[in-house]
């Protein structure tokens, strides 16, 4: 095992920090965090999973006939996702609460929330964004139900696991059953075990990982219009580091160190290059995001699948609003998506931040 000093990945687990209480007493705040985990339950949907919500959602019980969803499956079943830290938040939250005040309806609907993604999980070990599967007209909306790295939705989902299969607080005592966390064990197994299978090999190596990709044959594979199947700056650094809590076997060290490599590669990293992003008073769209800076290195989020060479993109013609499609000049997307999405970062650098302590 490697040193877990600095792995950026824990991070991943704190939002739900955010929505406990700042009350002046102990027992003022469990009474606030009471009345929300109380709400909360009543938007968990039968299934056990959560939708997107922001915290004000749970500011009031569900009314009992508005959508506890904005996805629907067949037979319009709402369903819950792991996007934007949906499910996994709660769980926390619920889980902490029950710590607190020994109340087992908060622990019965943490169990409830594990359940949802321990069954969600496809056989080959990834996780959807959404389950029950989507349903939809327009395929181009059914990325849903690919295998999702996408703003670090199943690394946060396994790295919940991991702490559960530690008994590590909120997720520790009996909010889990013996059983529940054999099964969690199980589940982080097949997750890794997808996570090797789906690494981009280009020309015989082995590089990064997509946004999304294909649960049966690990695929990589497109999303919105403007997300198309690709190597992925910005999700790879997260995964990288997930595998680096796991035991450093010689597939799971050939597999962090070979995505290290690509990241230190002079042809993926754009030396003495910021990205900036406009400022939401700025509305001068001829404002260009990536920035001249001496000592700064960049990566593009999205790279093509068998090169690296970064790219940008607009919406597509059909869509509403059309857009201009793929390009490899981040002007020449229309400014909608230009400004209305993270097309660079220092994503390597603060990778490197921890994986130099290790020696890696």
């Amino acid at each position: 095992m490697l040193s877990q000093a600095g792995n950026p990945v824990y991070a991943e687990l704190d939002t739900y920090k955010a929505w406990l209480s700042t009350a002046s007493s102990d027992s003022a705040k469990l009474a606030a965090d009471k009345v929300l985990a109380n709400n909360m339950i009543t938007w968990q949907m039968p299934h056990g999973g959560f939708y997107k919500n922001a915290v004000s959602v749970y500011k009031a019980a569900w009314n009992g006939s508005a959508k506890r969803s904005g996805w629907f499956g067949a037979n319009d079943v709402e369903l819950g996702t792991i996007d934007n830290d949906a499910t996994v938040v709660e769980l926390m939250f619920l889980a902490d609460v029950y710590a607190r005040s020994g109340d087992v309806k908060y622990r019965d609907a943490a169990r409830k929330a594990l359940d949802f993604l321990l069954t969600m999980q496809y056989p080959s070990g990834g996780w959807p964004q959404v389950y029950p599967a989507r349903v939809e007209s327009n395929a181009a909306m059914l990325y849903s139900n690919h295998v999702t790295f996408n703003d670090d939705a199943m690394v946060r989902v396994l790295v919940m696991l991991d702490h559960a299969a530690h008994s590590k607080a909120p997720l520790n005592g009996d909010v889990f059953t013996a059983d529940e966390r054999s099964k969690i064990t199980a589940a982080i197994d097949k997750g890794v075990d997808f996570i090797l299978k789906s690494q981009i090999v280009q020309r015989g190596v082995k590089t990064v990982w997509c946004a999304q990709h294909d649960p049966v044959n690990y695929e990589p594979r497109a999303a919105r219009s403007f997300e198309h199947a690709s190597k992925s700056g910005k999700e790879s650094v997260l995964i990288v580091a997930y595998l680096m809590t796991r035991p450093q076997t010689p597939a799971i060290k050939a597999a962090v160190k070979s995505a290290i490599a690509w990241y230190k590669s002079s042809a993926v990293k754009v030396d003495n290059t910021a990205y900036v992003s406009r400022p939401s008073s700025n509305k001068d769209d001829r404002y260009n995001p990536i920035v001249s800076t001496p000592g700064k290195t960049m990566w593009y989020r999205f790279y093509d699948v068998d090169s690296d060479v970064g790219f940008f993109s607009g919406r597509s013609a059909t869509d509403t609003p059309p857009g201009v499609g793929k390009k490899y000049n981040l002007m020449d997307v229309e400014p909608e998506r230009r400004y209305g999405y993270q097309w660079g970062g220092n994503y390597g650098t603060l990778l490197f931040a921890y994986t130099n302590t290790v020696g890696y």
